[in-house]
């Protein structure tokens, strides 16, 4: 990695060349992202003006019971990345504690 370091730093042509790879992936990036934010927001639209046209009275109450839906359902999915991740401090605490124990071992 030095040996890598250290050609990019003295070769000023290669260090513009790898600038210019990464500004084009970042641009890549980047659009294909706002591309699919646009498409969600474009579905998002057309449902909300779907529930609209067909029952205008009841239009800010669907809309209320699709956020509450959706913010359950993520309070659900927070709570169960966290235990996942509890899970995982376990078991990385178990696998610290047995090499801990195999290098003692592996001292005597």
């Amino acid at each position: 990695m030095d040996n890598f370091i250290n050609y990019v730093l003295s070769h000023p042509i290669a260090l513009i060349i790898l600038a210019a790879v990464a500004i084009l992936l970042f641009y890549f990036i980047v659009k294909g992202l706002l591309k699919m934010m646009l498409i969600t927001a474009l579905v998002l639209l057309a449902i909300f003006g779907y529930y609209y046209y067909t029952a205008p009275d009841e239009f800010p109450d669907n809309v209320k019971e699709m956020t509450e839906q959706v913010g359950s359902h993520g309070k659900g999915m927070i709570e169960a990345g966290k235990t996942i991740i509890e899970k995982g401090k376990d078991l990385a605490d178990k696998v610290e504690e047995s090499v801990k124990k195999n290098e003692n071992a592996a001292a005597d």
